[in-house]
Formats: C-alpha cells, structure tokens, sequence
C-alpha cells in the first residue's frame, strides 16, 4: 500500500472514492474486489475523523427493537457476523449487560421480552462463523446474578436484568487498514494528505476531481466515471462543488471518554443517566463510556459535564475527572432537535438533482459501513452500466486486518513503508496503537519519532514540532 500520486493522475478511473473513513476505506474494497478501477483520495489520514472516535463496540442492533425497525436489526444482525467472519483477529464476542429495576419499560419483565424477541430475529447470528466467534442466546437474570456480576450496583429496586452477546473490535483503526490493504491488493490507488478542491465536469456531468497534494501544494487531476462522495462531515462542501444542493444535514459531535483503569472487565454495562443510555465497555486494560452527543458548538462543555453525567449512571464505579485517559471526538449525522439518525444513506444525485456522475454516501455507524459500501458500489455499477461479480466483501477474510508484527521501531517502518503513515499522530494512533488508549511512555515516543524522522527526513525542528501536535491529543 503506496502513496503513489502519479498513479492517481495517469489514468480515467471508474469509481474515485473521496474519504478515507471506514464508509471510505470499505467502498474502495468492494468496487475493487467487483474488479471496478477504483481511486481513494483522505483529505488529512485514514481514519482520523469521527472513524477514530469509536466505543469498540460492534452492534447487533437490540436497540433498534426500541423503534420497532425490525429492518435495521436485521442489518446489524448481518454486519456483526460479517465482521466477526472477514476480521477474527480483532472482532470478538463481548457479553453486554444490562440491570433491570422495576415493572415498567426498564423492568425485568418487559427487558426479557426485548432480549427474547432479539434471538428470534437473530438466529442466523452465527451462520459461517467459527466456533469461537459465535454468539451464545441472551438470558433473563436474577437480582442476585446481576449483583454477582456487578457487585456495585444500586440495589433499590433491582429486579434483575439482562445479558446478550454482540461484538467488540480490540483495533478499529487496524481494522480499517485491513480493508484498505485489501483494496490497495485488488488494484484500488489510494493516497492519504491528497484534498479535493475541485470536481472537473465533463457537460454537466461529473467527471472526476481536482486534488492537492497536501505535503507539496501540487495539484493533480484525477479523472474517474464516478464519484462517491464519502466525506462524512464534508458532505456539503464537496455537494457544493458539483452545484448540488445542500443536504443540510445538523451534524453533532459525539464523544467517548477512555479510562485509564479496568472499571469492568469481562462485560459491558449499560445504564442510564437522565433518559441518555451509556455503556462502559471493557477494552484492554482499561475501560472506555460513552456515548455523548450535542451540537458542535456545545461540545466541549457537554464532554466536561459528561464525566459528571457518566458517574451518576454508574455510580458504583466511582468515576473521577482524573480517570479520564483520552477523549474521542467525532461528528455524527443528527436531525433538528438533537436526534440521531438511526440508519445510514445513500443520495443518487443522478435521479435526485440531475447531476450524473456523482453518489453521497452518509454513514452513521462503524458496525454498517461495509454493508452501506456494498449498497453504495451496487448504485454505482448500474449507473456504469456495468456487469460485476457478487459481492463477496462479507465472506472474504481481510489478511492485514491484525496489529503489525515486530519490535516498535520495525512496526514504525512498516507504518511508514506500507502504510502511508506521514507525521506522528498518523503512526502512533492510527497504526502502531501505541497512543489509542492514552499517552504512551517518553521512551516509545522518543523511539517512533526517531525512526520516522530516519525514514522521512525530518529535520530535528520538524520532530519536535511533530511532538508538540501530538501532545495535544491527550491534553486537548
């Protein structure tokens, strides 16, 4: 996998994918594996957006039960067990739990319906999986197993609960490198620091884009039959660019809080807090809540009341603001009124705005991105007038979706060799893992910059200023 930008320019592509997110990075390798010529381009790195910020959790859709969208559940049902089958190294069963006080909606009576009606809609859960990546049947508790379990909960009211399996990836970061490996490997030219500035037109058709090299200034011109816009939060600025009208979609910001200790280990457990629901989550030797969500503009007091917020739902964790190891920030699709959309989609604006050439793809959860990417390379295919093999993006096992093999400074060069890792953010929290769950020692750091200078050439001042930008991650 390499940073190849004459690549990018020397030939018409059929499908150039704007966005290096997991929607991105999982739409590159379905239209590649269906033997399209396919073209990525990230603005920043791979990965560094709301895809970074993610609970490392993989959803079988319980809670779509809530809403009554049966159709949901089922994809979630679907893409849970695809993850689990294409990435084993880093997707695994996780137990949720969840207390149950009272007789009413939140009560034992009614969750044990929930959790019933979830294994009926879910029993080919664990269809083509290996023995140890299938999900067990959920179970009603009683009062006395949930204390069993959590020893602190609140015991006013508590009348038992519930536990069901969905999934959890120890690497979201690595599992989508997984997929652009995969891409890079059936022929996909990608490269990271490459902006779109300009989509080129062909009539009134769009044709492919404009890109800048963001490490040189150049620009290039990348032609492709067809555009899926795949920017997230950059949605509307690359619809501005093809005079498409805007989605006006009200994007949120959306957190999680990565603790430095192990608040639970074993399960994860929900709860509520003023009608929000949270979990905290296991993950490694530490724990991780969430999720929160506000407008932009609200955010950064909303994750500082957060912490508040998360103690009061799981008070017998006895959270404090100095447990608080990293936060994850990202952006996510929301509605007017502070709701969330529930379902990711797809705009054809061919059909929908006249203008040819160009799909916008608009994801909501890392757990639906391949199968939205199938979606979205099907649409593109019939507008290409193309005849392509099935997809087999659920089926086909991503070899590079694991950590990297080797001491540090071996894994810093394969970052750097054939990974397109460019500055010290890129490898220590997007492809060694080093940084995920909080800051790593001086020595670790000491020795990736070194080495990333060796292999890029940085001058002593560009190291320390890459040292400088990082450590903003986890004092910002």
């Amino acid at each position: 996998m390499k940073r190849d930008l004459g690549s990018l320019a020397s030939r018409e592509h059929d499908l150039l994918v704007v966005g290096g997110g997991i929607y991105g990075a999982a739409a590159a390798w379905d239209a590649a594996q269906r033997s399209l010529s396919v073209a990525l381009v990230e603005a920043a790195d791979f990965g560094s957006g709301t895809s970074w910020n993610s609970l490392k959790t993989i959803h079988g859709g319980l809670r779509h039960l809530q809403r009554a969208d049966l159709a949901g559940l089922r994809e979630s049902v679907r893409e849970r067990r695809a993850l689990l089958r294409i990435a084993p190294a880093l997707v695994r069963p996780l137990p949720f739990l969840v207390p149950a006080y009272g007789h009413g909606l939140k009560g034992r009576e009614a969750l044990a319906v929930a959790v019933r009606l979830n294994d009926l809609l879910s029993r080919d859960r664990n269809d083509g999986l290996r023995e140890d990546r299938r999900l067990p049947g959920g179970r009603v508790l009683s009062r006395a197993q949930m204390l069993h379990l959590v020893p602190g909960l609140p015991r006013e009211g508590l009348a038992g609960g519930i536990e069901w399996t969905d999934a959890q990836v120890e690497s979201s970061e690595r599992l989508l490198l997984g997929f652009l490996h995969a891409a890079a490997s059936a022929g996909a030219v990608l490269a990271n620091r490459s902006e779109v500035v300009g989509l080129v037109r062909s009539g009134t058709r769009v044709a492919g884009a404009r890109v800048r090299d963001v490490e040189s200034g150049d620009e290039l011109q990348v032609r492709a039959r067809l555009v899926l816009n795949a920017t997230g939060p950059g949605t509307d600025r690359l619809l501005e660019m093809a005079g498409v009208p805007s989605r006006r979609i009200p994007w949120l910001g959306a957190w999680n809080l990565v603790l430095r200790r192990a608040v639970v280990s074993e399960h994860a457990v929900g709860a509520s807090d003023e009608g929000r629901f949270l979990f905290l989550v296991p993950w490694r030797d530490r724990s991780i809540v969430g999720t929160g969500y506000a407008a932009p503009a609200e955010t950064e007091a909303r994750i500082r009341a957060f912490r508040g917020d998360a103690a009061r739902a799981f008070p017998w964790a006895g959270l404090e603001d100095p447990d608080v190891a990293l936060v994850h920030r990202g952006l996510v699709p929301g509605r007017r009124g502070g709701a969330l959309w529930s379902r990711s989609r797809l705009f054809d604006h061919e059909a929908e705005d006249r203008v040819a050439g160009l799909v916008t793809m608009v994801g909501v959860k890392y757990t639906s991105a391949r199968g939205m990417a199938e979606k979205a390379v099907d649409l593109a295919l019939r507008r290409l007038g193309r005849r392509a093999p099935p997809c087999r993006t659920d089926v086909t096992e991503l070899p590079a979706a694991r950590p990297l093999e080797g001491t540090l400074a071996e894994r810093t060069r394969a970052a750097v060799r054939n990974e397109m890792a460019r500055t010290l953010a890129d490898a220590v929290l997007r492809r060694l893992d080093l940084g995920t769950g909080g800051r790593p020692e001086d020595a670790e750091l000491d020795l990736v910059a070194a080495t990333l200078a060796g292999e890029l050439g940085w001058s002593p001042e560009r190291a320390r200023e890459e040292r400088r930008s990082l450590e903003e991650v986890w004092h910002g």
